[in-house]
């Protein structure tokens, strides 16, 4: 029986193609950074980046709030776009130009207008 750390259990399914194992999805019609720079907080909503972006890579909740991402780019590095929206569905924060997945405290930045 072979014994193998973390990092040789990591080394090896690298080595044997498990890293990948799901295919890249289809690149979005629209340029991420793009889509990004055209975002205005507040008044964006969700099915325009959908129609822009197609389906998200993610849909889920973070601290009781919706957030919504996008693999904009899948060479590498790997960047992401990230939307908070509120309960109307409204983007109210937007996390861009990201290399791979790093913290993000989503705050909704419309709160009170």
């Amino acid at each position: 029986m072979i014994r193998l750390g973390l990092a040789g259990l990591v080394t090896a399914l690298l080595l044997g193609g498990c890293a990948h194992s799901a295919p890249a999805p289809a690149t979005p019609a629209a340029d991420g950074g793009v889509v990004a720079k055209s975002i205005v907080l507040c008044r964006t909503t969700e099915s325009e980046l959908r129609q822009q972006l197609g389906e998200p890579t993610r849909d889920g909740r973070l601290h009781g709030s919706r957030v919504i991402s996008w693999i904009t780019q899948w060479d590498s590095p790997t960047r992401y776009l990230a939307v908070l929206l509120d309960e109307r569905g409204v983007v109210v924060d937007v996390y861009w130009d990201v290399p791979t997945e790093v913290p993000w405290t989503p705050t909704d930045q419309c709160r009170g207008q």
